[in-house]
C-alpha cells in the first residue's frame, strides 16, 4: 500500500506560505504488502472451503487449486496496481476509471487463462474441459475480485490523500503562527521603542535616576521578548509581569492622563498556567492606542485576571473614547494585534477561547478571553 509524507514549502522569495504542489507518489512498504498478503490468503482460505463443500471435493485438492490461482491474480495484481494507484495518481479520476474498465476483463481473462494453462502444461491436467460449463461464472467472479480489490487500494489512497492535508493544513497552521507572532513583534516593538526611547530622552536631564530605571525596564522587556520567541508557552505570570513592566514605562509617556491598575484575583499556583507567549501586551497596547491616547482627558486602562470554575478569564478593559456606535467593535475589526492574538489562542485552545470585545461602561472598550486553569492546548492534546 502506497505510505507517504507531505511536505509543504515556503517560498521566500515572496514569504507566501504554499502547499507542495507535487506530492510524492504511493510507493509499495512492507505493510502494505503483508496486509494485502494477508487478504489474499483470507480470501483463499475461504474460498477454498466454499468450494470443497459446495463441489464435494477433498479440502486439500480446493485449496491447492485457490492457491495458484489466486497467487497468479496477486502477481497480475501488481502491475495494475503501479499503472492505475502509482502512475495515475495525480490523473483525473474519469481517466482512471476508464482504464480500468479496459484492464478489468483483461485481467480476469488473462488471469483465468494462465490458470488453466499451467495445469496443462505444468501437470497435464485438462481443466478446460471440465470447466468450459462454468467458465463465464469464474471469469464474472475473478472480475469481481478485481473490482473489490481496486476499490479497496483507491479508497486507502484516498485516506492518505486526506491524512496527508491534514499533516500539511497543521504544518502550515503553525508556520502561520510563527509569522503573524513575527509580524506581530516588526508591529509593536519598533513604535513603542521610538515612544519610550523619546521618553527616556526626555527624563534623562531632569531625572537621571528615573531614566536609568526605565532603560533598565525596557532591556528587560527586550529580553523577555526575544527569549519568548523560542518558546511555545510562557507562565501567565511572566506575561503580566512584562505588561506591568510595559504599563510603567507608558506611564511616562502619557504622564497624569493614565491611571493604569494590573488587579489579580486567581491562586498562585494559577500564575504557572501556560499561555502563547506576548497574549497579554496586544491588548493592552489596544487599549492605549485607540481608547487613551485618543482622548484629551486620558483614562484608566486595567487587566484583570480572574478564576472562573476550571478556567481563567483575562480582561483589558480601559475608560477611553470607546468604540464607534455604528460599528460594533470585534477582534477582527480592531486591528492586526488583536486579530493574531484571537487567531493564536483559538489555534492554542479551540474557539471557546478566541477574544471576546464589547464597549466598556460608562465609556471606553473591554477584550477577554478564557482558557482552561490547568493550562491543557487543543494542539497539545493531538
Amino acid at each position: 500500500m502506497p505510505s507517504a509524507s507531505s511536505p509543504s514549502t515556503l517560498d521566500s522569495s515572496s514569504s507566501v506560505l504554499k502547499a507542495d504542489p507535487t506530492p510524492p507518489k504511493p510507493r509499495p512498504t512492507a505493510k502494505g504488502i503483508g496486509l494485502a498478503a494477508l487478504c489474499w490468503a483470507l480470501y483463499t482460505l475461504l474460498y477454498g472451503l466454499l468450494i470443497a463443500q459446495g463441489e464435494n471435493v477433498p479440502l486439500a485438492f480446493a485449496l491447492v487449486g485457490q492457491v495458484v490461482a489466486n497467487s497468479i491474480l496477486a502477481l497480475y495484481s501488481l502491475p495494475v496496481w503501479w499503472l492505475t494507484v502509482r502512475e495515475m495518481d495525480r490523473t483525473h479520476w474519469g481517466w482512471v476509471v476508464l482504464v480500468h474498465g479496459i484492464v478489468a476483463p483483461l485481467y480476469a481473462w488473462i488471469g483465468l487463462e494462465s490458470y488453466l494453462l499451467l495445469f496443462d502444461a505444468g501437470l497435464g491436467v485438462d481443466l478446460r474441459a471440465s470447466l468450459s460449463d462454468r467458465y463465464r461464472w469464474i471469469f464474472f467472479s475473478t472480475l469481481t475480485v478485481y473490482v473489490v480489490q481496486f476499490v479497496v487500494y483507491h479508497l486507502v489512497r484516498n485516506v492518505q490523500r486526506l491524512q496527508q492535508r491534514k499533516q500539511q493544513a497543521a504544518t502550515l497552521r503553525a508556520r502561520a503562527r510563527g509569522q503573524e507572532l513575527a509580524a506581530l513583534k516588526a508591529q509593536v516593538h519598533p513604535h513603542f521603542l521610538f515612544n519610550t526611547l523619546n521618553s527616556i530622552s526626555a527624563t534623562l536631564k531632569q531625572d537621571p535616576e528615573q531614566a536609568r530605571g526605565m532603560i533598565a525596564k525596557l532591556a528587560a522587556m527586550m529580553r523577555y521578548a526575544l527569549d519568548s520567541s523560542d518558546r511555545e508557552a510562557v507562565p501567565i505570570r511572566e506575561e503580566i509581569d512584562f505588561v506591568r513592566q510595559y504599563l510603567a514605562l507608558e506611564r511616562h509617556r502619557f504622564s497624569d492622563r493614565l491611571d493604569a491598575r494590573v488587579d489579580i484575583d486567581v491562586s498562585e499556583n494559577d500564575l504557572d498556567t501556560s499561555v502563547p507567549p506576548m497574549v497579554l501586551q496586544p491588548l493592552v497596547e489596544n487599549a492605549l492606542r485607540h481608547g487613551i491616547a485618543p482622548s484629551e482627558e486620558g483614562g484608566r486602562v486595567r487587566l484583570r485576571v480572574t478564576s472562573q470554575n476550571d478556567h481563567l478569564r483575562i480582561q483589558v478593559d480601559d475608560t477611553g473614547v470607546g468604540p464607534d456606535l455604528e460599528d460594533p467593535p470585534s477582534a477582527h475589526s480592531e486591528g492586526m494585534g488583536l486579530a493574531n492574538t484571537s487567531d493564536r489562542l483559538e489555534y492554542a485552545y479551540g474557539p471557546d477561547a478566541t477574544l471576546r470585545t464589547a464597549p466598556n461602561e460608562p465609556t471606553g472598550f473591554k477584550v477577554w478571553f478564557s482558557i482552561p486553569r490547568n493550562g491543557t492546548t487543543q494542539t497539545g492534546s493531538h
